[in-house]
């Protein structure tokens, strides 16, 4: 028997692995199969806790669909809350990702319950597509689009369609649907290698603050609501920092 961690950051749900002792292998079709909400665990992604040279730990992150992924910001969350938790790491530490080094911090802790906030690397700084339209990798690639209403938006099938878009995203994209208001941004998120809209994605909240900064002049720090909670991202000394709730829901085991 196997045991699993289950996670979850502002509905974002993920299964955690521990393998800084003892080393973890998993194949795409056994990650499919444990991150399956029929037949398995159930969850967006697999994270695995490794040791790390450089780092108090390293987490390799994997989609729902068993392919790798560079990050995961909501999942990175929870992947310090879960190492805090097992004293591998500091309330303040830094950790590996397979896009570099971050930092993290646990600001709140209460029972199985955490706010964390951690910092996340951008690869390309937001460029406009076309109105409205923009682009922007905080880590994974993401299309963010601001409009004017988010409850009639169908993300699964327009997010689908964008997503495999070849002509304008080669390698694909996470597909943001953003609402400024109040000058506090609504967002809904089709998540590629989930394939289907999750409750929260935090690279792609952080890319969506981003182009609210820069294209429509919202300061840090910015509030962000999405389906699953709220968030906050912030820019102190030169880092992007993302902000938010972290939760245990269960231990179990597995064949």
């Amino acid at each position: 028997m196997k045991t699993a961690y289950k996670f979850h950051g502002a509905g974002n749900d993920f299964i955690l692995v521990d393998s800084f002792s003892e080393e973890k292998i998993f194949t795409e079709k056994e990650i499919k199969e444990l991150c399956n909400r029929h037949t398995g665990i159930g969850a967006d992604g697999l994270i695995l806790i490794e040791k790390s040279p450089a780092a108090s730990f390293r987490m390799i992150y994997f989609n729902s669909d068993g392919k790798e992924a560079e990050m995961c910001g909501n999942g990175a969350r929870c992947a310090f809350a879960f190492a805090f938790s097992k004293k591998y790491c500091d309330h303040k530490s830094t950790f590996e990702a397979s896009d570099g080094l971050h930092q993290g911090e646990i600001v709140l802790e209460k029972n199985a319950e955490w706010v964390v906030r951690i910092t996340l690397r951008v690869s390309a700084a937001p460029t406009e597509i076309k109105d409205g339209s923009y682009f922007a990798n905080t880590g994974v690639p993401h299309n963010v689009r601001i409009i004017d209403e988010l409850k009639s938006i169908d993300v699964k099938s327009d997010g689908s369609l964008l997503r495999h878009n070849q002509q304008l995203f080669p390698d694909g994209a996470n597909i943001n649907f953003v609402l400024i208001k109040n000058n506090e941004l609504f967002i809904r998120t089709y998540e590629r290698g989930v394939e289907d809209e999750t409750l929260a994605c935090g690279t792609g909240i952080t890319a969506s603050a981003l182009v609210a900064n820069k294209f429509y002049g919202i300061s840090f720090p910015v509030t962000v609501h999405a389906v699953g909670g709220l968030l906050r991202v912030d820019e102190q000394n030169g880092f992007l920092w993302l902000e938010g709730p972290a939760r245990h829901v269960f231990t179990s085991t597995y064949l």
